[in-house]
């Protein structure tokens, strides 16, 4: 795995540092090392390789935006995990959408055979237009999270936003819901939040 590093390369506190400083080597070679670990999260969700890729771009421009923020660099793969599982929600929720129309309007989609067996594991270097669109796209979701109801809020940050992929099983203790109430009251917390993003202008989140 590419996140992992033999005891001669820089630390990612180093990397994280030189990239702070304008380094454009140590960036790349920041984006090699967590590559893999950002794409098999989309990967394990099902995505196409075009899909894996965007959200690979988008949280790489995530990380370019909040690197001065990150107090403990050594913690980056989870914070990376946490962005990859939020962006791959956000994917997700978007093709719903997408086919949601395409069935509505009868216009057929192509499929790519190869799908889920490639991943493209370069990152381009953010512009500051993207930059901006990844910030609001993240603050809109963020904003729409905090309006949630609080067991709503803890719901959706356990099945969507914990890197540590809790069990149904876990969720169902630690929030004391029924197991087989946690997929029906998932839909209405979902539909709670996309009213919420639908009032605050959002409409891309299905």
């Amino acid at each position: 795995m590419t996140y992992l590093r033999t005891q001669d390369e820089p630390s990612t506190t180093t990397l994280v540092r030189h990239c702070i400083q304008g380094d454009m080597d140590a960036w790349s070679r920041l984006v090699e090392r967590y590559a893999r670990l950002v794409h098999a999260i989309p990967v394990r969700h099902g995505l196409t390789p075009h899909e894996v890729d965007d959200v690979g771009q988008e949280v790489f421009l995530a990380l370019a935006q909040n690197l001065h923020e990150i107090e403990d660099p050594e913690r980056l793969p989870g914070w990376l995990a946490t962005t990859a599982r939020r962006v791959t929600w956000c994917v997700i929720q978007r093709r719903r959408q997408e086919e949601s129309l395409d069935s509505e309007g009868g216009i057929g989609g192509e499929s790519d055979e190869a799908g889920r067996h490639t991943v493209l594991l370069v990152a381009t270097t953010p512009t500051p237009d993207d930059l901006l669109l990844t910030w609001s796209r993240q603050e809109a979701l963020a904003q729409g999270m905090e309006r949630l109801q609080s067991r709503c809020r803890q719901l959706l940050l356990l099945l969507f936003l914990d890197h540590t992929e809790p069990s149904y099983e876990e969720i169902s203790e630690q929030l004391g819901l029924p197991k087989g109430s946690i997929g029906p009251t998932r839909n209405r917390c979902l539909q709670q939040l996309r009213t919420i993003l639908e009032g605050i202008g959002v409409t891309t989140v299905s």
